[in-house]
């Protein structure tokens, strides 16, 4: 039974298998028939592509055709438009700008140019007639905006007064809204007149306007300046004095003025008007830079600016050389000016190249200003020193008051005033050499010091010239003494001008600041200019002393009576006196050491005389005018007036 059953499962799995055998043939029967199959479809496929490809590519050119069509379509509206641009935008145009409303108009400029632009491709008769009134409204347009950028800059651009303010910060210019205006007309006008080539002259309307704005804020201080001149110039001889010819005389007015008049006003540093003017131009020159830079377009801001400051700054150059020209005639006092105007022009001249990056034409006016004055400063220094050592002419003798001489008072304050230019004289003096103030000329060995202790240096030149001076005004002291008519005078004369020049020393030595470095003037010359001047003090007044005895001369002479002897005295006690009452004394203390003086030469004298005289006859006690007390008050008072 066993057995029977293994058969019978070999059976079917045979028959099974069978089957499997044969479907799996039919399959691949099924599969290579689909292959075929799909093989057909390919390449009835790839034949179906090669059909259909040119129309397709025909398809694509027709699609192409309607777009272009579409476009051309769209194009020739708007071109047509353009046509119609003029019409649409002319009232616009015509009217003008609302000012508070800039926009719309520039929107309409803005659509004029482009039909401009577009109308340019189309070579027709129609579109060069459109364009041609598209052109006279864009003229038109910019026209009006380039009145409203004048309007503008013409309300804040009526003049100010610079010296207000002290500094460009503070200097006024435009508010900042209407400076936002200005600043985005300029650049739209600039970038449409270039676009549409229309000479605009933006920065010649700009120009125009500031510049009269700079010159009527810079006017006060030209008209200053020319007043000065005509106030302060002079021309032929002094009032009160004769036209001389002579040799003998000194032909030239501002030497005689120096030598004969007491200068009473002196310049004080930065009052000159052409300082003043220099530096508000300066200041102004600055601040209207940097407002052209805020308002008009970077590639146009310095080309604006120039012209702005080219006729304000060419005024200057004028009134500065008529400032000159006065320098040149005017009185040695008048250097002291020159020197601080000098001054300002070499502070400011590098900021006017950098500000106007100086033309030739102007850079020779600023350079000629500066070597013109370079030349008279130099001369004028040499000039004084020459005066001092030949001072007395027929129309330059000292007053026969005793007093200090004009000479004496105008060069030494003169002095006191240089000083504070040292380092600039330092510069100065330093390419002519030491001694080149002595160059051309002999003077006395007494009127020349030693040389600078370091020919090198500036300040030891400077120091030998002041060294220089005051030994000349010391010997022109000696010889104006000479020049006084009575004996009593001369030392009057010396005693009061060498004390004169002693204090002016004293008062200045050690006046230097170990921190300031500021020295005076008898720092400058040292101490032994000081010491010579107090000898010649004391010197005069020994010659005073005997002068006052010489009233005494009487009193030993053995033909005279002694009443005959005090009648002499006392005339000559009065006569003394009465001259000594027009003398000048300058300082209450030399006017109490010629008191002293006088007193100690007469008084002693006299109440010796009267010791060793006891007569007491009628004839004795009338002459006997003056107790020793009534002398001491005599004398004590004769200076009072």
């Amino acid at each position: 039974m066993a057995t029977d059953n293994y058969l019978y499962d070999d059976a079917e799995e045979e028959a099974e298998l069978e089957f499997l055998r044969e479907s799996l043939e039919q399959m691949d029967n099924l599969a290579d028939k689909t292959t075929q199959l799909l093989k057909v479809f390919d390449i009835r496929l790839k034949n179906l592509g090669r059909i259909i490809a040119p129309i397709y590519k025909s398809t694509q050119k027709l699609t192409r055709l309607y777009d272009n069509i579409e476009i051309t379509m769209s194009s020739l509206d708007d071109t047509l438009l353009f046509f119609n641009v003029a019409k649409d935008e002319a009232d616009t145009i015509r009217s003008g700008p609302d000012e508070n409303e800039l926009l719309p108009y520039l929107d309409s400029i803005n659509r004029l140019k482009d039909a401009s632009d577009a109308l340019k491709q189309l070579d027709l008769d129609s579109a060069s007639q459109s364009r041609q009134e598209i052109y006279e409204l864009l003229r038109i347009g910019l026209g009006n905006l380039s009145q409203l950028f004048s309007q503008w800059l013409k309300q804040h651009s009526g003049g100010i007064d610079p010296a207000a303010y002290h500094s460009v910060a503070d200097v006024p210019t435009f508010p900042t809204d209407t400076e936002k205006l200005l600043s985005m007309l300029a650049t739209y006008l600039n970038l449409v007149n270039d676009e549409v080539s229309y000479d605009l002259k933006l920065t010649k309307t700009y120009a125009g306007i500031r510049t009269r704005h700079l010159q009527k804020s810079l006017a006060q201080f030209g008209d200053m300046s020319n007043g000065y001149i005509r106030t302060n110039s002079f021309d032929g001889p002094l009032p009160g004095q004769n036209r001389y010819s002579e040799a003998a005389s000194r032909s030239n007015p501002s030497e005689v003025r120096f030598c004969t008049i007491r200068n009473e006003h002196w310049y004080e540093p930065g009052t000159s008007p052409f300082a003043q003017y220099t530096v508000n131009i300066v200041k102004l020159f600055q601040a209207e830079r940097d407002l052209v830079r805020r308002i008009m377009p970077t590639v146009i801001s310095q080309e604006t600016f120039l012209p702005t400051a080219d006729r304000p700054f060419e005024t200057y150059i004028g009134t500065g050389e008529k400032m000159v020209s006065f320098f040149l005639s005017s009185p040695l006092y008048e250097v002291l000016q020159a020197l601080d105007v000098y001054g300002y022009l070499l502070e400011n001249d590098s900021v006017f190249d950098s500000l106007l990056s100086l033309r030739q034409r102007q850079h020779n006016g600023m350079a000629k200003l500066l070597s013109r004055l370079q030349l008279h400063l130099s001369k004028s220094f040499t000039a004084l020193i020459s005066l001092i050592r030949s001072p007395f002419k027929d129309d330059t003798v000292p007053k026969q008051t005793g007093g200090v001489h004009e000479l004496v008072y105008n060069t030494l304050t003169f002095l006191a005033y240089v000083i504070v230019y040292k380092d600039l004289l330092t510069n100065l003096f330093l390419p002519l050499g030491d001694g080149h103030w002595n160059q051309g000329s002999l003077p006395d060995a007494s009127n020349v010091s030693q040389y600078a202790s370091d020919p090198s240096d500036g300040l030891s030149i400077f120091q030998h010239y002041l060294r220089d001076v005051v030994e000349a005004l010391s010997h022109m002291i000696e010889q104006g003494g000479k020049q006084m008519k009575r004996p009593a005078l001369q030392f009057v004369f010396l005693i009061n001008n060498h004390s004169y020049l002693a204090r002016a020393l004293r008062d200045a030595m050690y006046a230097g600041d170990e921190y300031s470095q500021s020295l005076g003037l008898g720092d400058l010359v040292g101490r032994s200019a000081l010491g010579r001047s107090e000898l010649q003090i004391e010197r005069s007044r020994k010659g005073y002393v005997a002068t006052w005895k010489a009233v005494m001369s009487s009193f030993p002479a053995a033909s005279l009576s002694p009443a005959e002897k005090l009648n002499m005295f006392n005339q000559g006690l009065d006569d003394m006196v009465r001259s000594q009452k027009t003398y000048e004394i300058f300082d209450s203390d030399v006017r109490a050491m010629l008191i002293s003086d006088a007193t100690d030469a007469v008084v002693p004298g006299y109440e010796a005389f009267l010791r060793q005289n006891n007569d007491r006859s009628p004839e004795f006690t009338r002459a006997m005018k003056y107790t020793p007390r009534d002398i001491q008050r005599k004398i004590g008072a004769m200076l009072d007036d």
